[in-house]
């Protein structure tokens, strides 16, 4: 028997979701791939955390086209979720249509002198400065879909899935984000489900909250992102206070990261290694590691995302814990490597102190 649920996804900040063209567009692969990306989390713990297996059953689940037999039997098969979006709307949020001085600047540099819009901070890449060199008069912007606009998301897949992809779903709910530069918050989003309910917040013993969590110092033993940290038995997430706009969330998060980088700056080893790098790579031209070049990539651990509630706008940050990658790993030098693997765990209690101090933030629990 197949089970129909269809919801209204609207962006609560706007979302860079580009198609061939870099232009902002609704389309359903994105929609896809976060379903995917989050399915992972929520089921990892039945999978005993192996990455193996947990490919092998996403396979399955979501169709494949694996080339290899098993038993000389193929393995490719189809979807078992069907996913469709109402429409493939292009995004109507343009570079002058860009909000002006409603966002504030953030304070880059220790002596005050450097400034920067915290839109263009948090979205570097896709949101740009003004500059006379590239004849940019004003911020420019790829273009995007705006913040509130909304389109119907229609699911349908065998009801022995239900359980999984409900929780997959709530996940979403509190952590998705899409699009470029997702994990600074921008592409937050929202589902307004009209069948079954779905929370907006997590809350405290909440049975789905504790199925995705592990200590976050065991999390580091793995190099993907597999479960949300806790810190004794409570999990990572800290959240802002209510705002009355999106903007001023966005504000308020980008003086967050300025804080987390200069404490992760603050921890250097050899030949240029240092906390900087295990938040994300690139980490800015700045802190370019010669092995790794302009080409590595690795995701950010911490994910902002700015959530609609009741009465006005939150953000939150949580932790997703993964060892730095040992395929980036290997092509530093034995000093960097043995850097890493010391300092680590000191850099993410060095975060984590930062976050639980920082009077712009308080713990969710």
């Amino acid at each position: 028997m197949m089970v129909k649920q269809d919801y209204t996804v609207r962006f609560v900040t706007p979302a860079f979701l580009g198609n061939a063209e870099q232009e902002g567009q609704w389309r359903t692969p994105p929609f896809k791939t976060l379903l995917r990306q989050w399915w992972r989390i929520a089921a990892a713990k039945d999978h005993g955390y192996d990455p193996m297996r947990l490919r092998e059953t996403e396979g399955r689940l979501f169709g494949n086209a694996w080339i290899e037999a098993i038993n000389d039997k193929s393995q490719f098969c189809k979807s078992r979720i069907f996913l469709r979006l109402d429409s493939w709307d292009k995004g109507n949020l343009l570079s002058n249509t860009w909000p002006g001085g409603s966002i504030e600047n953030v304070v880059t540099t220790r002596d005050g002198k450097g400034q920067v819009r915290a839109d263009v901070y948090m979205g570097y890449g896709a949101v740009m400065p003004p500059s006379k060199k590239e004849n940019r008069p004003r911020i420019t912007i790829r273009n995007a879909i705006d913040a509130g606009n909304s389109n119907k998301l229609y699911l349908r897949f065998d009801q022995s899935l239900s359980d999984e992809i409900f929780l997959t779903l709530q996940l979403i709910q509190w952590f998705g984000t899409l699009g470029s530069r997702s994990r600074n918050g921008w592409g937050s989003l929202l589902l307004e489900p009209a069948q079954r309910s779905i929370q907006d917040l997590p809350q405290p013993a909440d049975a789905t909250l504790s199925r995705i969590c592990l200590p976050w110092k065991q999390c580091l033993k793995k190099d993907w992102p597999h479960a949300l940290g806790t810190d004794f038995d409570k999990p990572l997430i800290w959240i802002t206070e209510i705002k009355t706009d999106w903007r001023k969330v966005m504000g308020c998060l980008a003086n967050i990261k300025v804080d987390i980088r200069f404490i992760a700056k603050a921890l250097q080893g050899p030949m240029g290694v240092g906390g900087i790098h295990l938040l994300g790579y690139p980490s800015g031209g700045k802190w370019e590691l010669k092995m790794l070049g302009i080409e590595a990539r690795l995701a950010g651990q911490l994910r902002f995302k700015i959530l609609k509630i009741e009465n006005g706008f939150i953000g939150m940050i949580s932790h997703f814990p993964c060892k730095f990658p040992d395929q980036l790993k290997l092509k530093l030098k034995d000093e960097q490597r043995d850097w890493i693997d010391h300092n680590e765990h000191l850099v993410w209690e060095s975060v984590h102190n930062n976050l639980r101090n920082n009077k712009r933030l308080k713990p969710l629990f």
